[in-house]
């Protein structure tokens, strides 16, 4: 791989990267719809120009401090496998490409995460690539049908 474009999210004090080819769109905060007997880091869902979009907490999912969603909050609005879905986070910060080179890929490394696709140096900072498919994959095919 040689280079991977990714948009720089906050969630909590730590920054993270998700896949640029998978992000929609971003989203200011807006109140939602919820859903009774879902994973506790989903929100409930909101009307996306007349589709209903899913949306999950980045900071439950990630083990931070949830507090209310507030204003300031921002929707990420992912695809994976052609359903769309939202991840609240703290706020987004820039888009970058990081050099292939650049990223320590998880395997068998000490800091090996399942939500972790590896480790990427943007400028002095180590930043955490997320994988979608472990953030929502699952959560997305125990939603209702409806959803």
């Amino acid at each position: 791989m040689d280079r991977f474009d990714a948009l720089l999210i906050n969630v909590g004090n730590q920054t993270y990267a998700l896949p640029l080819l998978q992000i929609q769109e971003i989203r200011g905060w807006t109140a939602m719809t919820g859903l009774p007997n879902t994973d506790a880091s989903c929100l409930g869902v909101l009307n996306l120009r007349g589709n209903v979009l899913p949306v999950f907490d980045a900071r439950r999912i990630l083990g931070k401090p949830a507090p209310e969603p507030r204003p300031q909050d921002v929707i990420v609005v992912a695809v994976m496998e052609d359903k769309p879905f939202g991840l609240l986070v703290d706020g987004v910060s820039d888009i970058v490409e990081i050099d292939g080179g650049s990223i320590t890929r998880s395997g068998e490394e000490a800091w090996s995460s399942h939500l972790v696709e590896g480790i990427a140096r943007v400028g002095e900072q180590l930043v955490p690539l997320l994988s979608l498919h472990s953030l929502a994959g699952e959560k997305l095919s125990a939603l209702p049908a409806a959803a």
